[in-house]
């Protein structure tokens, strides 16, 4: 009998916002393969999952990937490649595998890398993909500032783009997503002035979204510069370019 590999989504950072779909999953498949940095790290999106694995009849197989941050594109694709071999193994022994991964799979997600590895050297692995709430969507909830309405345009921008692209990307956009950004949000300001963002542009930043520690700034384009954004892996901010009703309580 050969297995399935499911690539399960568990939100942002709170619990409760695990969707009903991946709670079943992870009370039913045979192992949970867990993303690490390195054999030591914590896993976030294990402990999003503990009191789901509680509820299980039996216990689960912990199967830890290791992932480390390295820019040594050779050693990342030589550890793509032998994860994902042991998760076709895995699979073709007839085992049902549910990778676990905090936010949504397909969105900036270490599930892509791995997924992309199987298609190409494992193509027989069947694939299921459950979704989760995006840390997109749960910033904009928490701010309460919609992230696009009628004909609006969205522009999601990751952390370390380049400020010339930047700058050239989000000219025409009417709501600018910047993921992971506390560490260079302000150097960004002058950018989006200088193509015709007004002092008045609403803006919100959001940090740890759900976890403990989090924390929502909402003002106007010409405050940030007075905010104090602690460097935080976990922050996103949201610029609307046309003033947006804030709820200030």
């Amino acid at each position: 009998m050969v297995g399935k590999f499911i690539g399960v989504g568990v939100g942002p950072g709170d619990p409760e916002l695990i969707t009903i779909k991946a709670a079943k999953t992870l009370k039913i498949v045979d192992i949970i393969a867990v993303p690490k940095t390195h054999a030591d790290a914590p896993s976030m999106a294990l402990n999003l999952v503990k009191y789901i694995l509680k509820e299980r009849l039996k216990p689960a197989e912990i199967l830890e990937l290791i992932f480390p941050m390295s820019k040594d594109e050779v050693e990342v694709k030589k550890l793509w490649a032998e994860n994902a071999l042991l998760i076709a193994e895995k699979v073709e022994s007839g085992k049902t595998v549910a990778f676990i991964t905090v936010g949504d799979p397909m969105f900036y997600s270490t599930f892509i890398y791995l997924f992309q590895t199987l298609r190409e050297k494992h193509p027989k692995v069947k694939v299921e993909i459950i979704p989760g709430v995006t840390s997109l969507t749960a910033c904009a909830a928490k701010a309460q500032i919609p992230i696009a309405e009628k004909e609006e345009v969205l522009v999601v921008i990751p952390s370390d783009l380049d400020l010339k692209l930047i700058e050239e990307t989000v000219g025409h956009a009417d709501t600018l997503v910047f993921m992971k950004c506390a560490h260079r949000f302000k150097a960004i300001i002058p950018i989006l002035q200088k193509i015709g963002y007004s002092e008045n542009a609403t803006v919100a930043v959001v940090r740890r979204c759900g976890m403990p520690g989090e924390a929502v700034a909402v003002g106007r384009l010409a405050d940030v510069q007075r905010w104090v954004l602690p460097e935080d892996y976990f922050s996103m901010a949201i610029v609307k370019r046309e003033k947006a009703p804030i709820n200030r309580g």
